[in-house]
């Protein structure tokens, strides 16, 4: 599934993925933002425990803080959303991230 995700620059971010045939549970879990797929080093990167939440078998939530989404410079990034069960991958979910700033950012209020 491709998703498009559209948050502020220095926002938190949050959002909950749902799998309907997923009975058990997963071995791994990995949310990872580049700025290019081809990119060796991932920018941000959630794993099951720090920064992904299980709520219940086949249903997660995955966390962006604030300083998350400030090390992201205004712009669109690509991420993917894998896990895997036992030796087996999946990766169900990939898409963009854009970020946007604030024509008040540097401003005293």
């Amino acid at each position: 599934m491709l998703k498009v995700f559209s948050v502020k620059r220095g926002s938190t971010f949050s959002f909950i993925v749902t799998f309907k045939n997923l009975n058990q549970d997963v071995t791994t879990m990995n949310f990872g933002v580049k700025e290019e797929y081809t990119d060796e080093s991932m920018i941000i990167n959630k794993t099951l425990g720090n920064g992904i939440t299980k709520l219940e078998t086949g249903k997660y939530k995955v966390d962006f803080s604030t300083t998350d989404i400030l090390s992201l410079d205004a712009g669109m990034y690509v991420f993917d959303l894998r896990y895997t069960i036992g030796d087996t991958p999946s990766i169900p979910l990939s898409g963009y991230i854009v970020v946007s700033d604030s024509v008040f950012n540097n401003q005293e209020s």
